[in-house]
């Protein structure tokens, strides 16, 4: 896939002969060219081509308007960037890339507000002695930033600036702790490189000359102003409308693979796609866990699939698949996944289908329904009461209430579970990380905007990277696109936030009725029948990597023999994860 690395000399000196060996070393996906690079004033810009954002591959890395970087950009709306950059600037090229060098000659630090789309720049300006980092606002492509004395080196590849740090940063213990504790990392700027820092998605970072950092968001989640009363129906069409454009902005590749499942989300992206790009080829891919336990899944998708007219994949998968040993592989940083063996020979069946994935994760945090108190706090009594008034004569039920929300007990229990260490964490290690405690958040769709800020998100785009996947294909998220959450926020939340009825009503005429009328059914059972089968393979592997100095042994190998809480034993499973990363070639250094 693409790849990029940006390397400033705030100092002058020029950059060294090391780092261009280390740059020149690396590779990028099979049947890709050489990088192409640029340096000048201090800056050097390199660009690995992949195929992954057509339409500024070529044009990176880019010496334009005082600015001279690389990066991976796909933009999306691209018709109002170009309208708006025609009124500050005339017209110009319009490619992704060229585009966003177009926007700093007209609007500097400013310009990240004024994309959209799935992107990672860095870019230097020497005459106004910066350094610009931005990372798109779903956080799908990854962004790193280091700085080694007066050099200063911005990349989405984790694994070469690591590289270009002498003798390494050492593991941070943060780090693990927050991993072993969590499953993943929940510092937004944490790595397990000492010294390295992940860029947050949705903000930008700037450097200056004298070494002198400053991170701000550059999107903020809208607050629209609730729109007019309106029809079902215009409601609907609007909809579609929106969720079209999310959707035809991220297919540019001839196919794409669709993960679809038998309930509302994807489906509702396959009849987006079916719409706005007929010419791409669809490949639907169910994954079926049939012979490990009751999946009503494949029936709802094959209903699916006949309804719209594709061609469904269903890959079964073993109870034993990735409770083995796997085939060695290498990555940056541990993977944020209970099974990563089993992950990436997913990823890797996905990537033999089509280069782009659409995931229709993030209709749930999207959609997820307001307790009544913030709802009368920002619609008012009598639109609130005529709302639920109108809903009960609809639905024969009240919408829901969320008096435990609204009083703070739901949170309250959600984060002392999330909260609570392992018994198997050393407690001078779990202090490290203190029990969390959410944010407040200061919006007419608190519960919304907390769940789209979960840290959940950024790892799960991590996860689905290609250094980490293993695998040369990209997984994209429409329902993550600020139209679709700016058009959802616009609607009353009754009805709309209600059981998915945006999704129920739009949909309406598009999927069969038996998949619109189904409730929510999440896999119930699939982490006992887990646990399980890999109890009955027998005793685990050794562990390759050291990890007592954050790790009880005993207390970790009681919990993977007798604990009861399948939860409990997957969560132990991170130890294994975390053991084969330290174990390999580079890990820990």
């Amino acid at each position: 896939m693409s790849s990029f690395l940006v390397v400033w000399d705030r100092a002058g000196a020029g950059i060294p002969d090391s780092v261009r060996a280390i740059a020149g070393a690396r590779r990028g996906a099979a049947g890709t060219s050489e990088p192409r690079r640029i340096e000048r004033d201090g800056v050097s810009a390199w660009h690995w081509s992949g195929g992954w954002a057509p339409g500024s591959e070529e044009t990176l890395p880019l010496d334009q308007a005082g600015w001279t970087g690389s990066g991976v950009v796909r933009l999306d709306d691209r018709d109002a960037l170009t309208g708006a950059l025609l009124d500050a600037r005339g017209p110009g090229a319009t490619d992704d890339a060229t585009l966003a060098w177009r926007s700093f000659a007209a609007w500097g630090d400013r310009a990240p507000g004024r994309w959209l789309g799935d992107y990672a720049i860095a870019a230097v300006s020497p005459a106004r002695d910066r350094l610009l980092v931005a990372r798109g606002v779903t956080g799908v492509r990854a962004c790193f930033h280091t700085a080694i004395g007066a050099l200063e080196c911005v990349s989405d590849d984790l694994a070469l600036l690591t590289r270009l740090r002498p003798g390494g940063g050492g593991v941070p213990t943060e780090a693990v702790a927050e991993y072993l504790r969590h499953g993943q990392l929940v510092s937004p700027t944490l790595t397990f490189h000492r010294g390295v820092m992940r860029v947050p998605a949705a903000h930008t970072l700037i450097v200056m000359r004298d070494g002198t950092h400053r991170l701000s968001r550059h999107w903020e989640h809208p607050t629209p102003a609730p729109r007019s009363a309106r029809s079902e129906e215009e409601v609907a069409e609007e909809f579609h409308e929106v969720l079209g454009r999310a959707v035809r902005d991220r297919l540019r590749a001839p196919k794409t693979a669709l993960l679809l499942s038998g309930g509302l989300d994807s489906p509702a992206l396959a009849v987006a796609a079916r719409r706005v790009a007929p010419e791409v080829g669809i490949h639907a891919c169910t994954v079926s866990w049939s012979s490990l336990l009751a999946d009503p899944e494949v029936g709802f998708a094959r209903q699916v699939a006949e309804r719209l007219g594709l061609a469904l994949e269903v890959i079964e998968r073993s109870p034993e698949e990735g409770l083995g040993a796997s085939a060695p592989f290498t990555t940056p940083e541990p993977m944020p996944a209970v099974e990563p063996g089993l992950w990436r020979s997913q990823s890797a069946l996905l990537a033999a289908r089509a280069p782009v994935v659409l995931n229709g994760e993030g209709a749930d945090a999207i959609l997820r329904p307001t307790p009544l108190l913030t709802q009368i706090g920002a619609e008012g009594l009598g639109r609130t009461a005529s709302a639920w008034r109108a809903y009960r004569r609809a639905f024969g039920a009240r919408p829901w209430i969320g008096l435990r929300a609204s009083l703070g007990l739901e949170g309250r229990a959600q984060r002392s579970h999330s909260g609570s260490a392992p018994a198997w964490l050393r407690p001078e290690v779990a202090e490290r990380v203190p029990l969390e405690r959410a944010a407040p958040v200061k919006h007419p769709r608190a519960e919304a905007v907390r769940a789209l800020l979960d840290p959940t998100w950024d790892a799960a785009c991590w996860l689905d990277d290609p250094v980490m996947s293993g695998a040369e294909v990209v997984v994209l998220l429409p329902f993550m696109d600020p139209r679709v959450i700016r058009f959802c926020f616009s609607l009353p939340v009754v009805p709309w936030t209600q059981r998915k009825f945006l999704l129920r009503r739009a949909m309406r005429g598009h999927l069969p009725d038996a998949v619109l009328e189904r409730p929510k059914s999440p896999l119930r059972g699939y982490d006992a029948a887990r646990v399980r089968t890999w109890r009955a393979l027998g005793a685990p592997a050794p562990l390759p990597g050291p990890v007592t100095e954050w790790v009880d042994l005993d207390a970790w190998r009681h919990v993977l023999a007798k604990q009861d809480d399948p939860r409990g034993v997957c969560a132990a499973w991170r130890v294994n994860e975390l053991s084969r990363w330290l174990a390999q070639p580079g890990g820990g250094e």
